[in-house]
């Protein structure tokens, strides 16, 4: 099977081209915030023709995107909530974006250790059953039952003492930054201007009637108009910062979730695990992503700092306390954690009732005008991105006249990662055993096998990068086998990905500062080297990069523990 990629532009392209763009064109459609969600309105009306624009007041998917629980899944406990539309529609994405972007998503065993005697095992077999029903078509095998001993093959070091067995059912992995970055991409390659470090400042009006917005570049101070008659602000848990609250419309609500990441010595390497905490009953994870085990996650209601929010010692102590309770043998301390990852999700509060725990909200979007050409979007999953974009690109689009409002969605279609076709997970490991086959020169197969892994189709880019400078194919983090990260990776993300910090490559187009124990900061100097030599910085702005990365690198960093 051939391995060549079918043409397309290379992943984000140059920044400073973009705002060009946003300076001398007129849009359709101007989307604010370069989350998820955002992206897959530029995506999806991208696609259908529109003309649009994209600006993120910081580095995309620098906020709730880079910091969830790299899930694409129904969300079981949604149906406690009774949310059976929800989880139907985000089963349904789940297949639909696993065939767009075959790369980033994995489907992963997740099991359910069973304790409580058949009435749990009653409750969980009747909510799996009904899970895999609204899952059909999706290509998730469905739901097993394991007897003891294949529980404990499956999961060693589980908790014993009244393990009945467990339940076994697939669920998908993603890396949510990476995603952010793939779908960006899909819309620059139908001709979207998208630029990061560009901040709205207000909505332009004429006579009125909505006009486009004024905005800053962040990088070079410059204030321009960007002309558009449709804005939409898919900004999150920053939305009302950005547009105010209207009365009798939703409203947002920012809840606070953290994640540990530990080495995965001690849990299960091919399957998630399910499990209750002892303090308040909260279901939470522990999971394997890139080389180590995820644990969480919280749900508290937030009201600092929506651009740093930081783990605090008490959560990391129930999240540890919750995971030795599911596995006793791993003995889980303070000293064993490589980073923590606090994130902010953007509920949607409901009239009357929000004084409800954050963790009863409903996870489901909403979509309303403002006023005529000013749309909002707040609430939503990752795995619903698409969705999401759909409904919103269909309200805004009724406020363009001619051919240009007209037509559906069509992203269904439309592949990610510079595949020629959407693929299922048979299609993709025959094409992927095709291109490593191919595989030689200075890279070589396990080069290759990590970039199809993380670039898809586009990997031969990144070849021809160490074969044009051998010193690319070094590892980042020297010394440390959980972290795969090349300097070709990083450099990549530099020139095709508009990264412009050390952070916008160690925290999110790589997940350095979630793996190591010092949150990347040893690869820091290289990364501005990289950095300075690319966008032709001084010596004095490259160690400034590094400088600000310290005061980044302290939001995944161990509470208490000195750098």
């Amino acid at each position: 099977m051939g391995t060549a990629p079918s043409p397309a532009p290379v992943g984000l392209g140059r920044r400073e081209a973009h705002v060009e763009r946003l300076r001398r064109e007129r849009f359709d459609l101007l989307v604010v915030g370069g989350g998820i969600t955002g992206a897959g309105v530029a995506w999806d009306a991208a696609s259908r023709g529109l003309r649009v624009a994209l600006v993120e007041k910081q580095d995309v998917a620098s906020g709730t995107s880079s910091r969830s629980t790299k899930l694409l899944h129904g969300g079981l406990r949604y149906l406690q909530q009774a949310d059976v539309l929800l989880v139907r529609q985000a089963l349904h994405e789940r297949g639909v974006v696993g065939r767009l972007a075959p790369h980033l998503v994995e489907l992963t065993p997740f099991l359910f250790p069973i304790y409580g005697g058949w009435r749990e095992r009653a409750t969980l077999a009747a909510g799996l059953a009904l899970y895999d029903a609204l899952a059909i078509g999706s290509g998730a095998p469905r739901h097993q039952w394991l007897e003891t001993a294949a529980t404990r093959r499956l999961a060693p070091g589980l908790a014993e003492p009244g393990l009945a067995g467990a339940y076994v059912y697939r669920d998908a992995q993603t890396d949510d930054a990476r995603m952010v970055v793939e779908v960006l991409a899909g819309a620059v390659a139908h001709g979207a201007a998208v630029a990061n470090r560009v901040a709205m400042r207000e909505v332009v009006r004429r006579n009125g009637v909505v006009t486009g917005a004024a905005v800053e570049d962040l990088v070079t101070g410059e204030a321009f108009q960007v002309d558009a008659p449709v804005v939409v602000v898919a900004a999150g848990v920053w939305l009302e910062d950005i547009v105010a609250p209207r009365a009798g419309h939703p409203r947002v609500l920012p809840a606070k979730g953290v994640h540990l990441f530990v080495p995965i010595d001690g849990f299960p390497r091919d399957a998630a695990v399910y499990g209750s905490t002892t303090r308040d009953g909260r279901l939470f994870f522990i999971v394997p992503w890139l080389g180590v085990a995820m644990i969480g996650t919280t749900d508290s209601p937030y009201a600092g700092d929506l651009a740093a929010p930081v783990t605090l010692p008490e959560e990391m102590d129930y999240l540890l306390e919750a995971a030795n309770r599911a596995f006793p043998h791993a003995g889980l301390g303070r000293g064993d954690v490589l980073a923590t990852q606090a994130g902010l999700r953007p509920l949607v509060s409901i009239a009357g009732r929000d004084g409800r725990p954050t963790r009863s909200l409903s996870r489901e979007d909403r979509v309303w005008e403002l006023e005529p050409g000013l749309v909002a979007i707040a609430g939503g999953k990752l795995t619903t991105f698409r969705h999401m974009a759909q409904r919103v690109v269909d309200v805004a689009a009724r406020r363009l006249t001619g051919p240009r409002g007209a037509g559906a969605s069509v992203t269904s279609t439309k592949s990610l990662g510079g595949f020629a076709r959407p693929m299922g997970v048979a299609e993709f490991a025959a094409w992927r055993d095709g291109a490593l086959a191919g595989a030689t020169g200075p890279a070589g197969r396990e080069f290759r096998a990590a970039m199809i892994a993380r670039y898809g189709a586009r990997f031969p880019v990144l070849e021809a990068m160490v074969e044009d400078d051998p010193s690319l194919a070094a590892p980042l983090v020297p010394g440390d086998a959980r972290v795969g990260s090349t300097r070709a990776e990083a450099a990549y993300g530099i020139r095709h990905e508009q990264a412009g910090s050390v952070g916008d490559v160690l925290a999110r187009r790589l997940r350095v500062a979630l793996l190591t124990r010092d949150q990347g900061r040893s690869a820091a100097r290289d990364v501005a080297s990289l950095l300075a030599r690319e966008l032709g910085w001084s010596d004095g702005r490259r160690d400034a990069a590094v400088a600000d990365y310290e005061v980044e690198a302290a939001q995944y960093a161990v509470p208490g523990r000195s750098a």
